[in-house]
This record gives C-alpha cells, structure tokens and sequence, in this order.
C-alpha cells in the first residue's frame, strides 16, 4: 500500500490530468491550423509548440508547483523542458523504428506502447531535472 500512496498522489494525478489538457491543445491547435489552411508541417509545429509551451506551464504551476518566476530562471527551466522532452522523443522515434521497422510489430499498437513510455519518461525528466527543487 506504501508503493500505491508513493506512487498515486496530487503530483502524478495532476501530472496525468494536465497530460491530457496537453494532448487536447495538441489535437485541437493542429486540427484548426488545418482548417485555417496551413500546411501540415506547419499546423503540426504549431500544434507542438502550443502543446510544449501549455505543458510547461501547467507543470510549472499546478504540477511540480515551481515557484521561481526570474526571467533568467525561467529561460534555462524551460529550456531544460524542451531539451527533456525533445530527448524522449527521439528516444520514442528510436524505439519505434526498432520494433516496427525492424521486429515488424503493428505500428499503432506500439505507438500506443511507447507513448506509456512517454508520459513516463517525461515526468521522470520534470520531476528530476526541470523542476527539482523549485518550490521555494
């Protein structure tokens, strides 16, 4: 039960309900950029960068609750966060290769897999490196 209380709390609760908020700006700034007739490079960079920069701010305040709003502290934090996240997901891009590319496993199944990896990979990244100790 100890391992259970550790492991579901505000922090991963919030963690997991900001996640979600994060995929639906995602979805929903890419699906109007579409429609506003932008490219899908373009609408998916958008789409990325409003979903980066909604996620950082919602684990900056609701999630890892850091409390350092210095602009100089904010630059290299969220610099850490973009650097976090962009190394998971060539982490994600990499195991994807490997096990459809290479093993030949179903794509959307391993998709689904790797982005359990994701979610986790980035709070490990949040949690340990971004917003360590921020709370003062």
């Amino acid at each position: 039960m100890k391992i259970f209380r550790k492991l579901v709390n505000r922090e991963t609760i919030s963690y997991l309900f900001f996640g979600v908020l994060t995929t639906v700006v995602g979805l929903g700034s890419f699906v109007i950029a579409i429609e506003l007739g932008l490219s899908t490079a373009v609408a998916n960079a958008v789409s990325n960068a409003l979903a980066i920069l909604f996620a950082y701010v919602t684990n900056k305040i609701f999630v890892f609750q850091s409390r350092n709003w210095a602009v100089k502290f904010l630059l290299v934090e969220f610099a850490k966060f973009c650097g976090a996240r962009l190394i998971v997901a060539v982490l994600e891009t990499l195991l994807l290769v490997l096990l459809v590319d290479v093993f030949g496993l179903h794509s959307t199944i391993m998709k689904f897999l790797t982005l359990c990896l994701v979610v986790v990979g980035n709070y490990i990244f949040s949690k340990w490196i971004v917003f360590r100790s921020n709370k003062g």
